[in-house]
């Protein structure tokens, strides 16, 4: 059974653990010489994972269960894969598919924006992806693609190259802990049986009774002024879409909250800019 290493450390052929994982993530690879040819492939490993991580979370995700899905023995698995770890690499860069077209974003900030939303989007269709490790900077296929789509919607923004990646890491960071929480909430009122609405209501009848103005005279404030209370639904159109999009109040959604401090950071990132190339030229 192939055992774990450091990915620094090495195998026993003297090719350093790291290389190896570089070259499964990128197809590249050698195939196995001696044994039985293979029956199976590696897209089709990775693929019965997704599709178990998509059904019962990456908690559910083994070698067995993947082999059992597969109708193989756990050790035949080996041949792919050294172990869970490389699998869920594997796992996360085919679940986190290709960026968005450019489409129609007009500007810099419209790409950014275009970005994220969808990066939020498939964090909330699959929510196992937030409970993947996080071991370094992008260096699978798609993961680089992400990456490349956010540094070149930057390219325009006056950034220096340093400062370009200072914000998209920022930007990733972000998006990932605020899916998470939404995540995490969803999840906790799920498990109890309550709705948003339900749960929001409750939320904000506790506040008016528990927020006392005289301890916490900023909730109470917000508190008396509905700001805590369940939206309406929406009425549909583009008011309602643009007050969606992060403009409006508090929103049960992880959508608003990201997209409302994208756009006040982008606001001090193209002043910062302005001024910059303003002093430069003075």
């Amino acid at each position: 059974m192939a055992t774990q290493r450091d990915e620094h450390g090495g195998s026993g052929d003297g090719q350093p653990e790291i290389e190896r994982r570089l070259e499964l993530l990128w197809g590249v690879a050698a195939r196995p010489r001696r044994g039985p040819r293979p029956r199976m492939s590696l897209e089709a490993v990775v693929a019965a994972a997704v599709g178990l991580a998509d059904a019962e979370g990456l908690g559910a995700v083994s070698m067995q269960r993947v082999a059992a899905e597969l109708g193989y023995t756990t050790m035949s698995l080996y041949r792919y894969v050294q172990g869970k770890e490389q699998l869920v690499e594997l796992m996360a860069d085919t679940a986190v598919g290709e960026p968005p077209e450019r489409g129609g974003a007009a500007d810099w900030r419209a790409r950014l924006e275009a970005l994220t939303r969808a990066m939020v989007d498939g964090y909330r269709a699959r929510p196992w992806l937030l409970r993947v490790e996080i071991s370094g900077p992008p260096r699978a296929p798609n993961q680089l693609a992400w990456f490349e789509a956010y540094l070149e919607a930057l390219s325009v923004s006056g950034l220096s190259g340093a400062e370009r990646i200072s914000v998209v890491m920022f930007v990733d960071g972000a998006v990932r802990e605020l899916a998470r929480i939404a995540v995490q909430i969803e999840d906790s009122r799920r498990g109890g049986g309550v709705g948003a609405a339900a749960a929001g209501a409750a939320y904000a009848a506790a506040l008016r009774r528990f927020a006392a103005p005289e301890r916490y005279p900023n909730v109470a404030a917000l508190v008396a002024e509905g700001l805590f209370d369940p939206a309406p639904p929406a009425q549909g159109g583009a008011a309602a879409d643009e007050e969606a999009a992060g403009e409006g109040g508090p929103a049960d959604d992880v959508g608003t909250d990201i997209v409302f401090g994208l756009r006040r950071m982008l606001d001090g990132v193209e002043s910062y800019a302005r001024e910059r190339a303003q002093a430069g030229g003075a």
